[in-house]
């Protein structure tokens, strides 16, 4: 690129392309007239040269996509593995991702990616993690995102399994969408999760024989005759497009022993339901309630 000696500039995009180090190296060995390197010192007051890398700016982390997404927590991997995600962020050319909890007793460095998501595997089941990311550029890094706080599942599910657990809530509350019906949609949600994962992750001796012929949590609940079909479930209406989004709170809180409903704590102690009011005599603690079906009556709770 030549100067142009007439007007006595230098080019702002030169200007900008060399450092300091460059500037005294080009005073030393070019054939430009002083006057020039005059106007060049002058240009500098109005543009800022420096060695400085750039600092990419703060990493936005995205929210925890619950219920049947897969996005954070991924389909049939959901008690060992976690997805964050992130936006993209101006002047990063990677990013650091950060754990801790479980065997992360400190913040611990899990991953550089290129990437604007990252999914962390190994990790330990119903179990809280915190996370932050940070993005790189050119040897400087940003300010850390704001922790986030992300929880491992009691089971794994695919989307069909979530669907079902939400069909079979809806149906059992009769399609009630009221938060006076909060604390019956937590603890069926309960029963159909305690009894999964009792089974397939607990080897309980009640459970897991009885259910062993069972796969997953759909299979559970449509064709060992405990539940109600796929097709039952169809015909009574409890499609997963019907189920309301307490339904779908209340199971996801079973799934992640979140309290989600009115401060409703799920329970892993209950197993059985009814929807008429009755103690079943059993060493398992049961709940039971009565459904509202033509007539108002308020839900009970029975400890066996």
């Amino acid at each position: 690129m030549a100067f142009d000696h007439s007007q006595k500039r230098i080019p702002t995009g030169l200007i900008r392309a060399v450092s300091s180090v460059t500037l005294a190296a080009v005073m030393l060995t070019s054939a430009a007239p002083a006057a020039v390197f005059a106007d060049l010192a002058e240009g500098a007051e109005q543009i800022s040269i420096s060695d400085e890398a750039a600092v990419p700016a703060q990493v936005k982390l995205l929210a925890e996509a619950k219920y049947n997404s897969g996005e954070t927590h991924p389909f049939k991997h959901q008690i060992s593995q976690l997805n964050i995600r992130w936006t993209e962020t101006e002047g990063a050319d990677s990013y650091q991702v950060y754990v801790k909890g479980g065997k992360y007793a400190a913040y611990t460095k899990v991953a550089d990616t290129t990437d604007l998501s990252y999914t962390v595997k190994g990790l330990e089941r119903i179990k809280t993690y915190k996370f932050k990311v940070r993005a790189v550029s050119a040897g400087a890094a940003g300010k850390f995102s704001k922790v986030q706080s992300l929880r491992t599942a009691r089971i794994n599910y695919d989307r069909a399994g979530w669907k079902a657990m939400c069909r079979i809530v809806y149906h059992e509350v009769g399609g009630i969408n009221d938060n006076m019906w909060d604390a019956p949609i937590v603890h069926v949600s309960d029963c159909v999760v305690n009894r999964f994962e009792a089974a397939k992750y607990l080897d309980d001796p009640t459970w897991a024989p009885y259910y062993a012929n069972y796969k997953d949590v759909q299979s559970m609940i449509y064709n060992s005759g405990d539940f109600m079909s796929d097709a039952g479930l169809a015909y009574d209406g409890a499609t997963y497009g019907n189920c309301t989004k307490t339904v779908k709170k209340g199971v996801y809180g079973a799934l992640y022993s979140k309290v989600m409903l009115s401060g409703e704590k799920p329970s892993k102690k209950v197993f059985f339901w009814s929807n008429t009011s009755y103690k079943p005599r059993s060493r398992k603690i049961a709940y039971s309630y009565k459904i509202p079906w033509g007539y108002f009556n308020v839900w009970k709770e029975y400890w066996g």
